[in-house]
């Protein structure tokens, strides 16, 4: 199975910002008060984001009181989305970049940040440069919203399972396995080996309503379903949205699972 590093898969969200932007839901309230509380951002902090996206971490990062915030996200079509949305705040600075390619100024950085992101990295070396950027005793948080766990999965997933017959799997997915995100071992894992201490785990839970229209726009946002031919992702959306309507009387209700991880530099 190829490595979702090499992936085209990220270079697709961009294809239909607006889409993309209106199909995603938040992150959780209480995630960015607990990232405000244990890693004490206030008017000082010096912040820098990995994959900003069109900003559904980015704005609520902006909210508290930080100093500044870098945020990188390569795909100009996110980062206009971004921009327009950020309403020329002269504390945010969008960088246009890959992060393998961005420049961060060693030991410069109170705080970072990966929002759904980190996994389209080579973790090991994506974490060592991240380290690298941060002052002592600076944090980093990573999280991501889980909408599926092959291991436990929920009633909507257990009745759409069939629609992704066929479809490139997701490379970081392993059936029967826990959802990337809520694989703590691995993730603690990886975090400790590139020298991070007092690492986290916190996980998040919000109840998300979805229409069959509302459903089938966050379909077509997965990267593996945008990598599908038109006539298979035409299929899925299709079905997807009368399987709510059929199945769930025309609403689905799912707990989106938050799962986010904070470590601290020495």
């Amino acid at each position: 199975m190829a490595s979702i590093h090499s992936s085209p898969g990220g270079l697709k969200f961009g294809e239909d910002a607006a889409q993309y932007d209106f199909a995603r839901p938040p992150y959780p309230r209480e995630l960015f008060a607990w990232l405000r509380d244990h890693c004490g951002l206030d008017v000082r902090t010096e912040c820098f984001e990995i994959g900003a996206g069109t900003g559904h971490a980015t704005l609520p990062i902006l909210e508290t009181p930080i100093h500044r915030l870098v945020a990188i996200e390569p795909d100009t079509r996110l980062a206009d989305r971004l921009r327009e949305k950020s309403a020329g705040d002269t504390r945010l600075a969008i960088d246009t970049v890959r992060f393998e390619d961005a420049q961060l100024d060693e030991a410069s950085f109170d705080f970072g940040f990966a929002a759904m992101s980190l996994h389209w990295l080579p973790r090991s070396k994506a974490l060592a440069k991240i380290r690298a950027a941060l002052k002592p005793g600076g944090h980093f948080a990573m999280w991501w919203n889980v909408y599926h766990n092959s291991a436990a999965p929920d009633a909507f997933g257990r009745a759409t399972e069939h629609l992704f017959s066929g479809i490139e799997q997701d490379p970081n997915a392993t059936s029967g396995k826990p959802a990337f995100a809520l694989d703590i071992a691995a993730r603690t894992g990886e975090l400790r080996n590139a020298g991070f201490k007092d690492i986290e785990h916190r996980l998040f839970e919000q109840e998300v309503a979805f229409t069959p229209e509302k459903i089938a726009a966050l379909y077509a946002t997965f990267s593996r379903v945008r990598m599908a031919p038109e006539e298979t992702r035409a299929r899925l959306m299709s079905e997807a949205e009368n399987i709510v309507r059929e199945e769930f009387g025309g609403e689905v209700r799912r707990i989106v699972l938050g799962s986010a991880y904070c470590a601290r530099k020495p």
